[in-house]
């Protein structure tokens, strides 16, 4: 459904609460379009911290039940959720199409300059974008594979012209005088969509000897990746091709597309309906032994509730270890944790308040290494 309109209320309320936040920070909710095509339903509004919105804390809000991996808390939203946030010093204009994978539903910038609203833009879950997206990660990785000046030099030129493409995704949506309601959470209308809490024993030698051939067959630091699916033993076996990623990561479509096409949906519509539940993220860790780190918990249970693998190699393509990190009680308390620190951020009034708070923020980043666990290769 396009969006007819914003209630003038609402963008006033926002404006406001970024505007005595100060210090370039977002504010950011849920909204909802009611039939007529209007948004005058939210929910309650959070503050955003070093790392952006606290996307957990934000459902938190309309949520009953908050146990569980971002995936699972979005799919358990009202079909008719819109995600609003504050853009101060911008337009509104929106140049990501991450909002919309992850959400699969409207985003909505607010732009804020002189502390005022300028502009309210839209971007709308559309199958064009997800394509775009799709060919980004393809053509961000060109430039890696580039073996001449010609060759990195193309990659490059079309790598700029998809940068261009992206100034005109988002649209604009007008403010009107509507009165404005908060939202309330209602258990019953709430759909109880979750996953099954997978344990890894291991994983088949042969899976994880091509996946590190790739890896040291390449050039030297590109991850290499693949969706595994765990077996009625409880070891991995490989279900989707092998994708060759950058230095330290590999692009979440592009791991996807190696299993099914998933060219033009959402993350979240992937992760949904295309990728079994039984699923595993597996990866390479050239230069480790496979430990793995917040960010490695966070692309994967954290994110979407499936477990991942590392698998740790040198050079020569001797395996040092494998690792799985696994969604659970421990992982979503750590998430929700480390949110809370990242607000608190700017509530220290003085320097060792500050750094008792960094403390706790790598505090909680070494508790999530500690979520990682050895396992076999058979």
């Amino acid at each position: 459904m396009k969006i007819k309109g914003i209630a003038r209320e609402l963008i006033d309320c926002l404006v406001d609460r970024s505007n005595k936040l100060g210090q370039g920070r977002s504010i950011g909710l849920l909204a909802f379009i009611d039939k007529q095509g209007y948004i005058s339903s939210y929910s309650d509004m959070v503050d955003g911290g070093l790392a952006g919105l606290p996307f957990r804390m934000m459902l938190s809000a309309v949520l009953n039940n908050t146990t569980g991996s971002l995936l699972e808390l979005i799919n358990r939203l009202p079909a008719n959720t819109a995600v609003i946030s504050t853009s101060p010093g911008k337009t509104g204009i929106i140049i990501s199409t991450g909002g919309i994978n992850i959400f699969d539903c409207p985003i909505i910038k607010i732009g804020i300059k002189n502390k005022r609203a300028v502009g309210v833009g839209v971007l709308y879950p559309e199958k064009s974008l997800f394509k775009l997206a799709s060919e980004s990660e393809k053509v961000q990785l060109k430039s890696l594979s580039a073996l001449t000046m010609k060759e990195e030099r193309q990659a490059l030129r079309r790598s700029t012209e998809l940068r261009l493409a992206y100034l005109d995704i988002s649209a604009e949506i007008p403010v009107v005088d509507l009165p404005i309601k908060k939202y309330k959470k209602n258990k019953a209308a709430q759909i109880d969509w979750s996953l099954p809490r997978l344990t890894v024993k291991g994983i088949e030698r042969n899976f994880a000897e091509m996946l590190v051939n790739k890896s040291i067959s390449i050039e030297q630091g590109r991850e290499v990746a693949a969706v595994g699916i765990l077996n009625n033993k409880g070891y991995v076996e490989q279900a989707g091709e092998l994708i060759v990623g950058g230095m330290g990561y590999v692009p979440s479509r592009l791991l996807l597309s190696g299993y099914a096409d998933i060219r033009d949906i959402s993350l979240r519509e992937a992760y949904t309906d295309k990728i079994p539940a039984e699923a595993v993220i597996v990866h390479t860790h050239p230069g480790g032994t496979g430990v793995m780190h917040m960010g490695d918990a966070m692309a994967g249970p954290g994110t979407w509730g499936r477990p991942i693998i590392a698998i740790g190699h040198d050079r020569d393509g001797i395996i040092k270890g494998a690792t799985v990190i696994e969604f659970s009680s421990e992982l979503n308390i750590l998430a929700d944790k480390y949110e809370m620190i990242e607000q608190e951020f700017y509530q220290a009034d003085n320097p060792a308040d500050e750094t008792r708070l960094r403390k706790q923020k790598y505090k909680i980043a070494q508790e999530f290494t500690e979520l990682c666990r050895e396992i076999k290769i058979i």
